[in-house]
């Protein structure tokens, strides 16, 4: 599957799954979070494993001492994160949403213009707010308290709307340049604007983001095979499943809402981090850097961890 493929896929069944949502009851946001955090374990969350490519394509991580290090830093990186959450989690929902928009702005193909970049990012903040924004509230809350729910969302809902107009225009005047770039941001911006929040976000997190993702490792890899990538990905999901543990320990006493929140979006903020400050410095040379380009060796040249001999 080719990058482009995935984004016109992405789209088609953005437009099916917004049609198909006039047909569904409505659904409350514990039975979402029920359902749709076990998705996001399995779905989402397994493209950030892939860091451990990056990081050896890098020079990071090329040794015993260095994979050490590399994991030490990951997982205090992490750790952090989950810390500034307990302690300050009104400092720790805001510093989440911009980390996100930035993060996600790199998804658009090729030589995408800045401006359009931020429109794509901030849509995960600004869109669902335009129609959806007391259940933001509510879903921020869980997160970080009623009052600092209700700062970060008063201080932002005034531009929702001019927002997605400004996406419809950078659309519109970019669609000659890029059709199927533009079709990408109208779809991304329709799910997380007429979707209910939650299965907005994960449509748009798995679907998109994180499929984008593994396609991108696969060609900057060389891995030829998914599979190859599945291996990388599998101790390294041992431990997202052990910092969902501690998520779940620092959430006790809470209620269901609160606690699959918590574990949802403290999980996917600890991770982003460490995940950034691997990934972003290859995005920004526009996936060249360490750039793998030889054939990808045979089986019996991997070593047990996942790791390919040059």
């Amino acid at each position: 599957m080719t990058l482009r493929f995935q984004g016109l896929a992405f789209s088609a069944l953005a437009w099916l799954l917004l049609g198909a949502s006039l047909w569904l009851p409505d659904i409350d946001a514990q039975t979402q979070l029920l359902v749709l955090s076990p998705v996001i374990l399995l779905l989402g969350v397994p493209h950030g494993a892939l860091d451990l490519v990056f990081a050896r394509q890098l020079g990071v991580a090329r040794s015993a001492l260095g994979w050490s290090l590399f994991t030490i830093v990951y997982i205090a990186a992490a750790a952090a994160v989950v810390g500034l959450w307990w302690f300050a989690p009104g400092v720790f929902l805001a510093a989440f949403l911009l980390l996100s928009g930035l993060h996600f702005s790199g998804d658009p193909l090729g030589e995408t213009p800045a401006p359009f970049r931020m429109l794509y990012g901030g849509a995960l903040i600004f869109c669902p707010i335009a129609l959806h924004a007391v259940e933001v509230t509510r879903l921020f809350a869980l997160l970080a308290g009623m009052p600092a729910a209700q700062l970060i969302v008063s201080a932002v809902q005034w531009a929702a709307w001019p927002w997605i107009a400004a996406i419809g225009l950078a659309a519109i005047t970019g669609a000659k340049h890029d059709l199927a770039r533009s079709t990408e941001l109208v779809s991304v911006a329709a799910v997380l604007t007429l979707a209910p929040p939650l299965i907005g976000f994960t449509f748009f997190f798995c679907g998109m983001h994180s499929a984008r993702h593994v396609l991108r490792t696969r060609d900057y890899s060389n891995a030829g095979t998914f599979a190859h990538l599945l291996g990388i990905a599998a101790w390294p999901m041992l431990f997202t499943v052990a910092g969902v543990a501690v998520v779940s320990w620092l959430s006790g006493g809470k209620s269901v809402d609160a606690r699959f929140a918590q574990l949802l979006f403290v999980g996917l903020a600890a991770l982003t981090v460490p995940h950034m400050l691997v990934v972003e410095r290859v995005r920004f040379t526009g996936w060249t850097l360490g750039r793998r380009t030889s054939t990808p060796p045979s089986r019996t040249a991997r070593v047990a961890i996942g790791k390919t001999v040059d």
